[in-house]
């Protein structure tokens, strides 16, 4: 509770004081993140709360040694955890070799999966795709003790990646394989960018009183579109695309087949600025998402039907470029009989800084 408070009370005054600051032995001190609040009304029948108001925040905290060294850390609050804790989640150094090659050591993000690694102060939605919180992404995405090499020539970027494999906050553990992650970039042209990327995890055999776990690998598979092309002086079509292939994080079973998990979605929007009104643009945006789960497939039997579809929407009014208030739903349909699909609603505010 006290670092909570010590570090609200540290933010406020930076926010005052401004962006930049110089002091100690760092050339530059900087602080950006953003903040969010909202009423979340849930269409699950019978949820208690049927609303809640919620709040959350990220800051990044950077220190800049030279021009070509620097530090960083990211921290986040979310009211709804349950507790007053600011929880640590980036911690790195990063490197500039020479100008285009960097080196980064530390804990931050896989490079696998755009829906997780996109800022979260530029979504056009309350919450990133549903896909970053199931295990066909989890299992390879998220965050991670590591190092990686960044690489960028012209149009192209490089991104290679070795870590722990046991995740966040842990050490490297020997029944968990490293985790190697890769990922290519072109941004084709000013409007057009696409990447496609790999992860490989794995465990090696395992024995002890319970028996032995076999040995075991699996790849995930990523790729993605992104386009912002502008279709007049004051409207910019954007367009988000992105497909997932998650291999079972498992040993071979016995009598079946584990099947491997997919998803994807598309996002379309348009953001049209607005003169002579308070607010400076709009942008009315959809996203479509489908995702297949694991399924373990017996011999002989046919394959349930157990795929998911999301689908959001939302209006963003923004009031400048850094103050936006999201209007929005979320529907969530089941392919199984069993299962009911509900659908949320959301009004939001959301300020970056």
């Amino acid at each position: 509770m006290k670092y909570a408070l010590g570090l609200v009370v540290l933010v406020a005054a930076l926010s005052f004081a401004g962006s930049d600051f110089s002091g100690g032995c760092a050339e530059t001190f900087g602080i950006s993140g953003y903040t969010k609040a909202w009423i979340y009304m849930n269409g699950t029948e019978d949820y208690n709360p049927a609303n809640t108001f919620r709040a959350y925040n990220w800051t990044s905290f950077t220190a800049r040694l030279n021009d070509n060294v620097y530090g960083s850390v990211g921290t986040q609050f979310a009211t709804y955890n349950g507790d007053m804790d600011i929880q640590v989640c980036d911690a790195f150094l990063n490197m500039d070799i020479i100008p285009e090659l960097s080196i980064k050591a530390g804990q931050f993000k896989i490079p696998f999966g755009y829906a997780f690694n996109c800022a979260g102060g530029g979504i056009y939605f309350l919450d990133r795709a549903a896909v970053t919180g199931m295990p066909e992404f989890t299992n390879y995405g998220g965050r991670d003790v590591g190092l990686k090499l960044h690489g960028q020539f012209d149009m192209v970027g490089i991104d290679v990646a070795y870590f722990n494999g046991t995740g966040a906050y842990t050490d490297a553990d020997t029944t968990i394989t490293k985790e190697f992650a890769a990922l290519l970039t072109v941004k084709a042209t000013d409007w057009l960018t696409v990447a496609g990327g790999v992860a490989m995890i794995g465990q090696p055999a395992i024995t002890d009183t319970s028996g032995t776990v076999e040995e075991w690998s699996a790849t995930g598979i990523d790729a993605y579109v992104l386009v912002d092309y502008p279709i007049s002086e004051n409207a910019d079509l954007i367009f988000q695309g992105e497909f997932l292939q998650s291999g079972y994080a498992g040993p071979e079973v016995i009598g079946g087949e584990w099947e491997a998990g997919m998803a994807f979605y598309g996002l379309l929007g348009v953001n049209i600025g607005l003169e002579n009104s308070f607010l400076t643009s709009i942008m009315p945006a959809v996203r479509y998402e489908s995702l297949s789960p694991y399924e373990f497939v017996v011999v002989g039997a046919d394959a349930a039907e157990d795929n998911i579809t999301v689908i959001d929407g939302c209006l963003n009014c923004y009031l400048t470029p850094m103050n936006d208030i999201q209007i929005g739903v979320r529907n969530v349909a089941y392919e199984a009989d069993t299962m009911d699909g509900y659908t949320d609603m959301y009004l939001g505010w959301r300020m970056n800084f």
